[in-house]
């Protein structure tokens, strides 16, 4: 738990902020219901233009610092997170975006895991959530050339020279920290968190370095164009040659499509080619073999590396040059800020118009098998059942890929319709109810709600295969809502009792301010409540239980974190 002002605590969690009001709620969360651990958390704003410093400072054990001017030369995350550490009293410092979301018990875990490794850095590196088309596509290939450029066994070996780090969570000792001379000793860097991983092993200590899903997880960027524009700042860094790297990239994918149709013509035409006609098959089995092997050490699951090796391999080549060239001409921007890299202009020049045509021809390729894709008709996919890369509830914002404010064709494209899903108008607006058929575990549904101007304004899930950041999904106990929300109010819908809900009232354990909601159903078998359905609805905004509205009378207010309702209050009263 959070540890008081006055104490030295263990941990002091340090998290940089520029314009996050999109996740730093959902961060913080995972955090002040951590336990095992005396720590603290500290949160940079800065400079944000957006809702940053007003979501931190609304919860009560978060210390809220400005980053202050930025220094000549220096990177805007440096410059916060060095900031953060000045005013950081804990004994080990864990520096962590605000895009991150953390497990239960994942700060005791991470401290005892450094502590048993004897590891005076442990970074993990997280989970990815993927939710667009070009996430799911990018990120696979990114993540297995890092494995492959930084592999972790090597990284955590002190006889080995190679040293890596993910900034998204490094945890080290404020004595190592403060030896190696902190972000101030590479307040220039862009690539920061590799930058310091180096300093620390140069100096005789001990690094650990592992994926760890277990402990953490981040969507990194939320559309296309903060992807580009986050791995144009980070690609050519990250790589010692990216034009070389490119175009192996690249001979490998334009081979494996080469290959492809060529099997094909063969196959069909074995009146010119005979016996051999299964030959032209060899090299696309065996480029394709190799491209699916190379991107196995991503931690995707097998259908986003095949979109990877369909989609993602030239869309890497293209980010790759495109990093390259704007480090080269020193116009790199992030968050606002333009920053320039000395190393990368300096090095050895490779071939400028190599690596432009390798970029036009990836392009071209890209644009015309994209199109080809958009031309089938769209009922061809109606049926199809989805499949969720991200089955994350934030609250306020999203379920799974969709979104709040997004419209019911959006809605659609994420829940293809089905013969069993129905739509209907209520008081509330309009209401899609999409059943989860597939479900492994049990069928369950996906209400999504929307208003005459065909705006989402809530998403209910009723379906385990979603859950909060805190783990929760339906059929949890209301104690394990009550342990990771502290600021939930309760109310009763005193409508009609159900035998489906277990013949009793639905409760009501709702967060207006985070945009959350937790109905709570009966389960006579067992004479206690279960968590029924989970809610996200713009905070501080509208919210509809079940077919009704707040303004009714069956509405009713109960005692905060109430399981049941007053005897008073029945609905034949």
């Amino acid at each position: 738990m959070p540890a008081p002002e006055s104490s030295s605590p263990q941990l002091s969690v340090i998290i940089p902020a520029r314009n996050e009001e999109a996740s730093l709620a959902s961060c913080l969360e995972s955090l002040v219901s951590q336990s095992g651990v005396d720590f603290e958390i500290i949160v940079v704003n800065d400079h944000s233009s957006d809702r940053t410093a007003e979501i931190a400072a609304s919860f009560p054990n978060v210390r809220v610092i400005e980053a202050g001017p930025l220094p000549p030369a220096w990177t805007g995350k440096n410059n916060a997170v060095a900031t953060g550490a000045r005013e950081a009293r804990g004994q080990w410092l864990l520096f962590t975006d605000a895009d991150t979301v953390h497990l239960p018990g994942s700060l005791a875990r991470a401290l005892a895991e450094a502590t048993e490794h004897n590891a005076d850095l442990l970074s993990y590196s997280p989970e990815q959530i993927a939710v667009t088309f070009w996430e799911m596509a990018v990120l696979p290939v990114v993540f297995a050339e890092l494995a492959r450029q930084y592999p972790p066994s090597e990284v955590s070996d002190p006889n080995s020279p190679e040293a890596a780090a993910n900034g998204q969570f490094i945890l080290i000792r404020r004595e190592a920290y403060d030896a190696i001379g902190g972000h101030a000793a590479v307040a220039t860097e862009i690539l920061e968190d590799v930058a310091l991983a180096r300093r620390v092993k140069s100096s005789g200590r001990k690094i650990r370095f592992r994926y760890a899903a277990d402990a953490v997880r981040t969507r990194m960027y939320r559309n296309f164009a903060q992807l580009r524009e986050g791995w144009t700042k980070n690609l050519a860094l990250l790589f010692p040659n990216p034009g070389r790297l490119a175009a192996k990239i690249f001979l490998l994918w334009f081979g494996y499509w080469i290959a492809m149709p060529a099997g094909i013509i063969a196959l069909y035409d074995r009146k010119q080619v005979g016996g051999l006609a299964l030959v032209w098959w060899i090299p696309w089995l065996l480029i394709g073999t190799h491209l699916i092997i190379r991107l196995r050490c991503s931690n995707f699951d097998e259908r986003m590396i095949r979109r990877g090796t369909l989609f993602g391999m030239p869309m890497f080549v293209y980010l790759l040059l495109r990093s390259k060239r704007m480090h080269k001409n020193g116009t790199v921007s992030w968050k606002g800020r333009t920053y320039s890299n000395p190393e990368v202009t300096t090095k050895r020049p490779e071939s400028s118009q190599t690596n432009q045509a390798i970029m036009k021809i990836t392009v071209i390729l890209l644009v015309t098998m994209l199109s080809t894709l958009v031309s089938y008709p769209s009922h061809a996919q109606i049926t199809e059942e989805p499949r969720f890369a991200n089955t994350m509830i934030e609250p306020g914002h999203s379920l799974g890929p969709l979104k709040l404010g997004e419209t019911p064709d959006r809605a659609h494209e994420i829940f293809p319709r089905k013969d069993t899903d129905q739509e209907w108008d209520d008081p509330c607006g309009s209401t899609i109810d999409w059943v989860d058929s597939t479900n492994p575990v049990g069928h369950g549904d996906v209400l999504i709600r929307y208003n005459k101007k065909g705006k989402i304004f809530q998403i209910e899930s009723s379906t385990t295969r979603f859950n909060t950041p805190e783990g929760i999904t339906t059929f949890d106990s209301p104690e394990k809502v009550a342990s990771a929300y502290k600021d939930m109010h309760a109310w009763v819908l005193l409508t009609k009792p159900s035998p489906a809900v277990g013949s009793r009232p639905l409760v009501f354990w709702i967060d207006k301010k985070k945009g959350i909601a937790f109905t709570l159903a009966f389960d006579p078998q067992h004479h206690a409540r279960y968590i029924y359905k989970i809610t996200v609805f713009e905070p501080n905004k509208t919210f509809c239980p079940e077919q009704e509205t707040t303004n009714s009378l069956k509405w009713q207010s109960i005692s905060p974190y109430a399981i049941e309702p007053p005897k008073e209050l029945s609905p034949e009263r």
